[in-house]
This record gives C-alpha cells, structure tokens and sequence, in this order.
C-alpha cells in the first residue's frame, strides 16, 4: 500500500468523526486508525539516526534496564568457573586420591548448576505476575532489594548446601531481569532500533561475563586455603544493584504496559520522557499502540499464560520456546563448563583461566560486531547460517579429539571452541533476544518471554545435569567428542528453524500480529504485502 493510498483511507475515516464544533474527535475509532496508520508510516520510514536522535532518552532508559543483565551474566559464568576454581575446591569439594588436589563432587557440580535455571523458572513466572499487575518499573525496584539481601547468603556461605540455597534465590532474581530487560528494550524503542538494543541486553551479558572471568582470574593464583578468593568475586554483585536502583527510580514507564491498563494519559506523558516528538507525534504513537492492542484484544481477550496456547497464539509460543532453546541446545554441553571443558581438554588451570577471559573478550566484540550485523541482516537469515557455522565447528571439535591425547590437541580443541563462540555471538547470541521481543504480541509479551525463558532454563537443566556427567574424568570423560553429540542436536534444530522461523526484520507490532493471524508461511513473511488499514495480509509468490 503506498502513502498517497494511507493518507486517502485516513483521511476519509477521520471526517467520519467530528465534535460539535467541527474538530476531530482524537478517542473516536476513525481518528485513532487515522493517527495509527500515521504512526505506522513513520516507522517504517524513520532511519536509525533520525531514531536515535528521537529516541534518546528511551536509548538511556532501556539501556538502564538492560544493566541488570550484567549480573546474570556475571553470576552464570562465575558458577560455572568456581568448578574448576581451587579455593572453591578446596572449601566445598574432597580430596582425589593422594594428589593433594580436590574435586567437587559431580552431584554438586549439577546442583550448583541448576541454581541458576531453576531459580530462573521461578522468577520468571513472578516477573510476568508482577509486571502485569505493578509494571516493569516497580516490579524492578523490588526484585533488586531483595537481591541486595540475598546475596549476603552467598557471602556468608559455610556449607556448600548454604551456598546453594542463596544461588537459588540469587536465580530467583535472573529470572525477573532476563526477561525484564529485552521486554522493556523492545517496548520502549521503535522499530528501526529493536535489534540493537535486544542486541545490547547480549552485550550486557557478555560484560558481566568478562568481568567475572577477570575477577576469577585474578584469584585464580591465591592459595587453596584463602577463602576470600572466592568470597570477594560474590561480594562484587552488591555492586550493582546499588547503581542501578538508584538509576531505574527516576525511569519511566513502559507506555504500551499503560496502554493495556487503559491509562492513556498516562502512556502520553511516559512516551512523552522517552521521546523529543511533538505532542502530536506523540499522540499518533499512543494510538498505534491503542490500535494494536485492540487487534489483539479481538483475537485473543485474555492475557494469562494459557491464552498464550490458544489460537494462533500457540504458533507464537512455540517459535519464542524453540529458539531461545536453541541457543542452548547449539552449545549442549561444552558451553556451560567452559572453564571445566578448557581443562579436561588438557589444558592447565591457568591456562584454561586465561582461556576463560580471551572468551570474555571475544564475546565483547563479536557483539559489538553483531550491532551493525543484526540491523542490516534477517533474523532468519542469521538463524540458519549461524546454525550451520556452528555445527561445522562443534564436529571438528569432535574429529580432532579422535587424535592421541596431547597439549597440542588440548589447544587445538580450544581454538575451534573459541571459533564456535565467535559464530554464536555473531548470529543466535543476539538474534535470539531480537526474535523474541518481536514474535510475541503485545498483550501476551510478559508471558510468552517468560515461557521462551523458562524454555531455555528447561534445556540449561538437561544441559546441567548431563554435563559433568559427560566431561568429569571420572564419570563419562568424552573430552572433545561431545562436539559429535552437539553438532548432531545442531543439525536438527536447522531442520527446524528452516521451515518454522519467519523473518520480522521491519515489521511493526501489528504487521507482525496480521501476519500471524492471516496464518503466513514462515517463508513467506518477508515478502507478504500487509495491508493496515483493512487489517489483511497476503502471500507472495516469491518466497523468502
């Protein structure tokens, strides 16, 4: 549909409703089309510079909110290296043989391992609760209060069953902040920023990745008997929380969260601190928001999690599930103990320390990269080549560990692991965020987030408790030959991601919602033509 055709077909609904007095009436159904279709044209048509000048403070806001992902990814890597870190071994692990080296047992590996996932579950099914009822911001404030305090329990830790009942309420916490942050990031940014801040919430977690390797690194040399080794790199997430309370409690609102509470003066005045518009821009953008919601009212009325498994709902699901899931399904294993992996590999705990932080890095920049890439390449395009990458890099990993054990194959196994890391950054590291911010509707953007993570955290306990099992010395000890296993998992999810993944690249929340409701091919998504105004969409011939 071309603009002199949207401007005719709103032009004639807004003289359709009119005051008394001869002006257009803004709440009648006619002029919220109009302003939606307005609102609609004026996405697509601004660019990224013309965004970020417009967008500003939303930038700042979201950019905030994305903050706590730091923590997640400070704490999920610190968890996973204190395995093969020695003061943490020698604190809460046993003596192996004479060798005067420890170990923790591998139940405990699994148990720490799933602190994380299952504490995720559970706090990201009271995220969804509580930012339905109280929005993003409250629910925010509070969860990093009681983060405050629960990590004290890790601190103070004596046991390695106390250290566990912390982690778990420390997870509690992840869950309302991975699913918070790219909810809030895509709610708050227009259409044309979406993928860089989806993708900014990966950075995030890539710096607190980093750092906690750094952290750990630097203790990593400090004698078995020197708990604080291991006590300080916990007492660095109090950090955190400080800063950005202190931040988050002058943030506004999410103005779509306003909308489905019907407090549309209110979702002005927010949108109004998240932008430099006109009010008259502003108002045309609440309406877009209004129109959406109603579309999505008439096909779904409800917004509880089982509204997010009826009609056409349920395909949304499924897709958010699937490829969230797929970032873990496609580092099955290795990923999780990496450090661990670095080691059993052949090479020394320094070694694999410093590994560890070259990683770190890597997952830096590749995300810095994945910014220009992510904005100008399809998520479905991503997906597929990303995939295919990776398993090309897992299944050499597993060829190479068919050669004799030596340090050359230790590092040689390194380097394509590393390799991998730099595809998954590149393509199903951020790209899973983006999709998922985008497929699920608006109404239902809390729950199906959540059920995509807990989707994630699901596979993160198969992945936890499997692993130790896989690569402990004295259990499985496949080494690199897991690379067989999860190149083999990689295969079928490019199976998948081929004939269920549509491309949403450009697509407003209401294209998106027709797309869906007109039940488009995923092939077909890109080059469907969508017609607003009358609500309809067709397929092409030409597939994507």
């Amino acid at each position: 549909m071309d603009e002199t055709t949207t401007t005719k077909q709103a032009e004639a609904g807004i003289t359709a409703h009119v005051d008394a007095a001869g002006e257009p009436n803004p709440l009648s159904k006619s002029h919220i089309t109009h302003d939606a279709l307005l609102a609609t044209a004026d996405e697509h048509n601004m660019t990224f510079w013309q965004a970020i000048k417009r967008y500003r403070k939303a930038c700042f806001w979201s950019a905030m909110v994305s903050l706590t992902i730091i923590m997640d990814g400070y704490d999920t890597a610190l968890l996973g290296s204190l395995q093969a870190f020695p003061a943490f071994q020698y604190q809460f692990g046993h003596e192996v043989g004479t060798t005067g080296k420890y170990q923790v047992p591998a139940r405990w590996q699994v148990a720490l391992g799933m602190t994380n996932p299952v504490g995720n579950i559970v706090g990201i099914f009271i995220n969804a609760f509580a930012t339905e009822r109280f929005g993003h911001k409250k629910s925010l404030l509070a969860t990093l209060v009681f983060l405050t305090g629960v990590i004290f329990v890790c601190f103070f830790a004596t046991s390695i069953e106390m250290l566990f009942a912390g982690e778990l309420l420390c997870g509690l916490c992840w869950g309302v902040f991975t699913t918070m942050a790219p909810a809030f990031a895509s709610e708050v940014c227009p259409t044309v920023l979406r993928s860089y801040f989806e993708t900014f919430v990966v950075l995030c977690w890539g710096i607190g990745q980093f750092i906690s390797f750094g952290v750990l690194a630097g203790f990593s040399g400090k004698p078995m008997s020197d708990h604080y080794s291991w006590r300080i790199p916990i007492a660095i997430q109090w950090i955190w929380p400080v800063i950005i309370f202190s931040v988050v409690l002058f943030a506004p609102e999410s103005p779509w969260w306003l909308v489905r509470r019907d407090r549309l003066e209110e979702a002005e005045q927010s949108l109004r601190r998240l932008t430099d518009d006109d009010p008259a821009t502003v108002r045309q953008s609440v309406s877009l928001m209004v129109h959406t919601n109603k579309l999505e009212q008439a096909m779904c009325a409800g917004t509880s999690f089982k509204d997010c498994f009826v009609g056409i709902n349920l395909r949304r699901t499924e897709i958010a599930c699937m490829i969230w899931s797929i970032q873990q399904w496609g580092s099955f294993v290795i990923t999780g103990y990496a450090t661990y992996f670095y080691e059993q590999a052949g090479l020394p705990t320094v070694e694999a320390f410093h590994m560890s932080v070259g990683q770190g890095g890597l997952h830096f920049v590749c995300t810095l990269f994945s910014f220009w890439l992510t904005g100008r390449v399809g998520r479905r395009t991503l997906t597929l080549w990303g995939l295919a990458g990776m398993a090309m890099c897992m299944f050499i990993i597993g060829f190479i560990s068919l050669a004799h054990q030596s340090s050359a194959q230790g590092y040689a196994e390194s380097a394509v692991y590393l390799l991998w890391y730099c595809v998954y950054e590149l393509t199903i590291g951020p790209v899973a965020y983006i999709i998922v911010g985008e497929i699920s509707s608006t109404r239902l953007r809390s729950q199906t987030v959540g059920l995509a993570r807990n989707a994630y955290n699901l596979v993160t306990i198969i992945n936890t408790v499997v692993g130790p099992y896989i690569l402990n010395p004295t259990e499985g000890n496949w080494k690199g030959k897991a690379g067989f296993l999860t190149g083999g998992i990689i295969l079928i999810c490019i199976v998948w991601s081929f004939f269920r993944l549509p491309e949403t690249r450009g697509r407003t929340f209401e294209e998106i919602d027709l797309l869906f409701a007109e039940k488009i091919s995923a092939r077909k998504f890109k080059t469907c033509e969508i017609d607003v105004a009358n609500g309809t969409a067709a397929e092409t011939e030409a597939a994507s």
